[in-house]
């Protein structure tokens, strides 16, 4: 009931609690209730008496039709799911990969918002209504020995799906983000491990990509970002949200289904060439020091390169953060 009020409020104008209850077959006092349940949900509404309720804009819900219809791989999931609010995408889906007991199984589920978003290190991942992708992946593997360099091989998907979507200057910034033109942070990688480590194991891909970012967004956050309406010279993502989801989901689906068999070596060149800060002096954050050196990209299993003053050294994908050196010697 909830996903079929959202759909006729999506236009972004105002409806009458009479003309929902008819569309819907339920009486105006049952469209209050659900109306209550969004909000109970943070759905932004608007209601203004004698004209009725809308949202504060048009928007594009993911849609089961409109993204088959525009190649989604359903096939390749044991199920798919579509929310319009959820906690986290990851949460939801570690939450699943407790209850299977270990028991495979490849599943993907969407939030229109997420409440309490994730993003590495503990940070929030800011997600607006509708308005960019949040989704989550559960995926079996054989071991922790075979994730080396994943989060490298899915950025890498994004950036092939976007390449094919026409957008120019995609980058990626090890371990986990995508970039536009070098500087703008266009999405990110968060993995997360369930199960034994060292055998079979699920693990969990949640993928943050903005599609219309805005000024109060930006505001909310210490990163420069930018979303894909933007990058494309574009007011909106309305037209074209599933069409980019689809594209995105169908190349991380190829891309998980080539790293299970080969792992991340056959990728290294290819992300390579697309290394947003190759050749660039850059700050490695570690925990509890910093290394300065040039940038040389990945090896074989995904370890950053930095030639330094000692020499080349290479570093694993831990929770570090990668900041380019201005000339000035700033970080950016």
């Amino acid at each position: 009931m909830n996903q079929h009020l959202m759909t006729l409020l999506a236009d972004g104008q105002f409806h009458s609690g009479e003309a929902l209850g008819q569309a819907l077959g339920i009486s105006r006092a049952a469209v209050w209730k659900q109306l209550q349940k969004l909000e109970d949900m943070n759905v932004p509404l608007h209601s203004v008496k004698g004209k009725g309720y809308r949202l504060p804009e048009a928007v594009e819900l993911l849609d089961r039709e409109a993204l088959a219809q525009a190649g989604f791989p359903f096939a390749a999931f044991d199920a798919v799911d579509l929310f319009l609010s959820l906690d986290s995408t990851n949460d939801e889906l570690m939450r699943r990969a407790g209850l299977l007991e270990g028991r495979p199984s490849k599943q993907i589920c969407f939030a229109e918002m997420q409440t309490s978003g994730r993003g590495r290190r503990g940070r929030q991942w800011v997600s607006p209504f509708a308005r960019n992708l949040y989704f989550s992946i559960l995926w079996p593997f054989d071991g922790i020995a075979k994730l080396q360099g994943l989060s490298l091989a899915v950025g890498l998907a994004v950036q092939r799906a976007l390449v094919e979507l026409k957008v120019e200057g995609v980058g990626l910034k090890w371990p986990n983000d995508v970039l536009i033109q070098g500087e703008h942070k266009l999405g990110g990688i968060l993995i997360e491990l369930t199960g034994v480590v060292t055998d079979a194991c699920q693990v969990v891909i949640g993928m943050g990509l903005n599609l219309d970012w805005r000024v109060q967004d930006q505001a909310r956050i210490d990163q420069n970002a930018i979303g894909l309406a933007q990058a494309l010279g574009k007011k909106t993502v309305v037209g074209m949200r599933n069409t980019v989801t689809a594209k995105v989901i169908e190349h991380i689906t190829q891309m998980l289904e080539r790293f299970t068999l080969d792992g991340f070596a056959p990728l290294k060149d290819e992300w390579n060439s697309v290394n947003a800060f190759d050749g660039k002096t850059v700050s490695l954050i570690l925990p509890s020091s910093s290394v300065r050196g040039i940038c040389r990209g990945v090896n074989e299993i995904g370890e950053l390169a930095l030639e330094t003053e000692e020499g080349m050294q290479y570093f694993n994908a831990g929770e570090v953060s990668l900041r380019e050196v201005k000339d000035d010697g700033a970080t950016v």
